[in-house]
């Protein structure tokens, strides 16, 4: 990082960043080519996870190369200053890399589920519906590197 006086090393703070993002970017290998597309991002058990639909690009991409990068945005405010050039942000981020892995278990999978529903609705519910649950694939992205970053 060009600024070190920006940077955050700490695993607790980069996951209260993940935890309090409105979503995250995940990117994949597309044939060389980056594919980078916003999703949900919840935490459970120290976990990061994210959901998608059963079938469609990302999920046959992931499961080409499980190899991704990512970004996540929390807290994120426009700084006005005296001129456009002296505008600023303040927000905290975390980029990294990771492997994505398809959860089979179920009950991690109910235990990611749990969190979406926490972070996003507020509540959980007592059950999912069948079909929803068949039409969601929920990943596990294993963080290979991980680093913070705090401006403002």
């Amino acid at each position: 990082m060009r600024r070190p006086e920006k940077a955050v090393t700490d695993p607790a703070w980069c996951r209260a960043v993940l935890d309090g993002a409105p979503y995250l970017v995940l990117a994949l290998n597309d044939g060389g080519t980056p594919y980078a597309v916003p999703l949900c991002v919840a935490l459970a058990e120290g976990a990061i996870y994210l959901h998608m639909a059963a079938a469609g690009r990302k999920l046959d991409l992931l499961r080409a190369d499980p190899r991704a990068g990512f970004v996540a945005v929390a807290g994120a405010t426009v700084v006005p200053g005296e001129t456009a050039c002296a505008t600023g942000m303040r927000a905290s981020s975390v980029a990294g890399t990771g492997r994505c892995v398809v959860v089979a278990d179920p009950a991690e999978r109910r235990s990611a589920l749990d969190a979406f529903a926490r972070k996003y609705a507020g509540t959980i519910p007592d059950a999912y519906p069948d079909a929803a649950l068949a039409a969601t694939v929920v990943v596990r992205l294993d963080p290979v590197s991980l680093s913070g970053r705090r401006t403002g």
